[in-house]
């Protein structure tokens, strides 16, 4: 199903003596039923947020439940980050939520796929407010559907994970399965998957996996080599990896942090990457001007004290404003 965005939600603080200086995003974000969307226009850039209220997939993954609350809490969280952009650089929307109906994953992802699609062809830079980590399937299939018929359509995921979400889907699709599907889908079309994970945790991921990263010839990056020390050689790493495609979706699981940064999530980690090292990864990888889609995935406000929403609006205001900068 599709909701349709409210302003309720975006509350906050008003500093009316600042005048437009003081303004927050609670005072800017537009409403857009996606339903009745048009073109985004010339001049500023503009960011679609859209909701993926979903935790069917962690629910039959046996994870714990309570991710589908993940995008109201994002979008209040962001509610009192400050606007430092002019309206003509870029103008944020908020899109509504794609909901799951009576467990019906499948249906709610071929949702997602034809409201991302639609984002992409109108001219918006998608970010998608999960949710758990089913969302990168629905995403992912939108963005393939929005470039199939161009020439340069070549698509490369980096999944920023403790996990490689590779998993069989025999029985149906889950949050682990996303890129298994996403593989087989690219084997009939005729296309080679291009994905890399970054922040592997070696104790969540049985041999199996690290043995079908082999089978399908993937690259990945492991927790213990995303140090400070390192960092130069991550982003050459990726850059690498990005000159290879035409475009790139991001995918955020917050649970490649560990549990003291990111405690409301779906699978949290004793231990995880920095936020710091995650935040210079991403921003080495927009800088490439390849990102073309952006999510947040596995949430879980249920297990959360504010960190974990804190975290997840910080790095969306940083996406945001990376689509600022690219039309300044």
């Amino acid at each position: 199903m599709y909701q349709i965005p409210s302003k309720k939600i975006w509350t906050g603080r008003n500093d009316h003596f600042e005048g437009e200086d003081g303004y927050l995003w609670h005072h800017v974000v537009q409403l857009m039923d996606i339903d009745g969307l048009s073109g985004a226009g010339v001049g500023a850039s503009n960011v679609a947020m859209l909701g993926f209220a979903s935790d069917e997939g962690v629910r039959r993954n046996q994870g714990r439940p309570g991710a589908k609350d993940g995008p109201l809490i994002i979008r209040k969280s962001l509610c009192n980050m400050a606007v430092h952009f002019k309206p003509e650089e870029l103008t944020l929307w908020d899109m509504g939520t794609v909901t799951v109906d009576r467990g019906k994953l499948e249906a709610a992802q071929e949702l997602l796929a034809d409201r991302v699609k639609r984002l992409l062809d109108h001219g918006y830079f998608p970010i998608l407010l999960g949710g758990g980590h089913e969302i990168s399937y629905g995403h992912y299939s939108g963005i393939y559907q929005h470039l199939k018929d161009k020439p340069d359509n070549k698509i490369g995921i980096i999944n920023f994970d403790a996990h490689f979400d590779f998993r069989s889907y025999a029985h149906g699709a889950h949050s682990g399965s996303s890129f298994r599907q996403i593989a087989d889908d690219c084997d009939n079309h005729g296309d080679q998957i291009y994905y890399l994970p970054i922040g592997i945790n070696q104790q969540a991921n049985p041999r199996s996996l690290f043995k079908l990263m082999d089978v399908y010839n993937q690259s990945y990056i492991d927790l213990e080599d995303v140090t400070i020390d390192n960092i130069s050689a991550l982003k050459q790493q990726i850059g690498a990896f990005i000159s290879k495609v035409d475009h790139v979706y991001i995918t955020l699981d917050l649970d490649v942090m560990s549990m003291g940064f990111s405690p409301g999530v779906s699978a949290p980690a004793a231990f995880g990457v920095f936020p710091y090292l995650v935040r210079q990864m991403l921003d080495a990888a927009l800088a490439t001007g390849k990102v073309i889609s952006f999510d947040i995935a596995e949430f879980n406000p249920e297990y959360d004290d504010g960190r974990t929403a804190k975290l997840a609006a910080s790095f969306v205001y940083d996406v945001a404003m990376s689509q600022k900068a690219k039309k300044q």
